[in-house]
Order: C-alpha cells, then structure tokens, then sequence
C-alpha cells in the first residue's frame, strides 16, 4: 500500500488545482479558509517562435452572388450577407475570376456591399466566391506547469459575424472548429495540433479571485467559451458569465480559446 500511495500522492500528482477562493464567507470554515489543492502556475512564452504574429485567414461567405465594381470601389452581395464585414477589418477574396486579393474595409457593416480602399475590377457574380475574414493573433502561449496543457494566450478579436470574437460552435463556416481549423494552418505558436478544450479543461484555468482567469497569462480571455464537450447534436457545455458549466445550443455565439497538448 505505501509503494501505491507514493505514486499516487506524490508532490506532483494527485491533487487538484486550487478554485482562487481567498476570503472565508462566514465562520464556516470553507474553501475560503483552508485553500487547498495545488497553486496554478503558468510560463508564459514570449520569445522566439512565441513570438510576434501570424496571419489567420477563416472563411466567412461563401456564394456565386457577388460581385465587384471598379467605380466605387464595392465588393457586393445581392444575397446581402456583406453586413459581418466591419470598417478596418482585412478581407481576402478567393474563387475570383479578377479580384482575388488582400483588402481593407473602409466602409463595412452594410448588408449589401463592403467598400474597400484598394483599386478594383469590374466583375459581374457568377463564380463562386470566398470571402475570408484575416487577422494577426499573437504567437505568444502559455504552458500551465500544473497540467501540462499549452494554451494560446490571446483569442480572436475579430473573427464571427458581429466582429468581436464570438461564433457559433458548429454549423457555420466560420465556427469555431473551422477557427481551429485555421489557426492550425497558420501554425500559430509553431504548432499544428490546436484543439478545442473539452469542459475539464477549460475549467482547469478558472480561477475565482482573479476576474475569472488570471488576467496576465490570458489578458484577452472572455465570457462566455465554448468547450469541445457535447450534450447532443444541437447541444453542447460552455461556460458562462457566472462560472456555470451548462448546456446550451450550438448557434450560441461565445469565444473560444484554444489549447494543445
């Protein structure tokens, strides 16, 4: 019995992460008092390959209904499915017979067209066109010296239909698993084994007393994030903006962030 308990108690292994709960509520004495389980810890990498940005490119529209005009400077959608496109943000057309290329909205959240900054070329809809949506996100991680699990340390703050980082789970061509998709082909961190956290994980990084998460390894980190675990085919758990793990369904717009490892 004591050779099993030294490989199961050992200093390392065997206890559970501390929840951040610092102040005893009442005079019960709760989690509060005692504090136990194992400090979170985190290495936040930074230089070299963690260093710097990459470019990720996520498909937002796909359809044979836009078109370009040169005059204005309009990319056009007689679907009027353009509106996820903001001022500012960076676009790339793909499918094109003219116009494939790397643009600037500088007038966006229109349903029916996105004007650029850059020069087009007159081109009528017919083709099939793919409209990405690109953003530079950090290469910085952050390794938890508890777990062992790799997270990235910065979330999308562009990407989803509304342009602030929260997409659907799974259906659409920009949800979240198409995101990991992405992040996976820009390598980002020099990795290409980026996944979606299943609920145990995500929780694993939570901390109480810190805002929810701790703000200098995560400061991007926002509410409510997806997990990869699912109830159903329409429903999966995430976590919400009370710290409760719940289900909910998959259209549900919230962030995610990613993990490896």
């Amino acid at each position: 019995m004591s050779g099993l308990s030294g490989q199961v108690f050992s200093a390392r292994h065997g206890r559970v992460l501390k929840t951040g709960q610092t102040t005893q509520y009442n005079s019960e004495l709760d989690d509060g008092h005692y504090e136990k389980g194992r400090a979170k810890a985190y290495d936040i990498l930074t230089t070299g390959q963690y260093s710097g940005t990459s470019n990720v490119d996520l498909i937002h529209l796909t359809a044979a209904t836009i078109s370009f005009d040169a005059a204005t400077k309009e990319i056009r959608d007689s679907g009027n499915a353009m509106a996820m496109f903001k001022t500012s943000e960076t676009l790339v057309v793909t499918g094109s017979t003219d116009n494939n290329g790397t643009f600037t909205v500088a007038t966006g959240n229109v349903a029916a067209k996105a004007v650029v900054n850059e020069a087009l070329t007159d081109e009528a809809a017919g083709a099939t066109v793919s409209i990405a949506k690109r953003e530079a996100i950090s290469n910085n991680c952050v390794l938890d010296k508890n777990t062992g699990l790799m997270w990235l340390r910065y979330s999308t703050a562009k990407m989803g239909t509304g342009g602030n980082g929260k997409m659907p789970r799974t259906g659409q061509l920009y949800d979240i698993f198409q995101y990991c998709a992405a992040i996976i082909a820009a390598s980002l961190g020099g990795y290409t084994d980026w996944r979606v956290p299943n609920r145990n994980e995500l929780e694993s990084i939570i901390a109480l007393n810190v805002f929810k998460r701790d703000s200098t390894a995560f400061p991007s980190f926002g509410f409510p994030q997806w997990t990869s675990s699912g109830v159903s085919d329409t429903y999966s758990w995430y976590l919400d903006d009370n710290l409760v793990m719940t289900r909910i369904q998959d259209t549900t717009l919230c962030f995610v962030t990613l993990v490896r490892g």
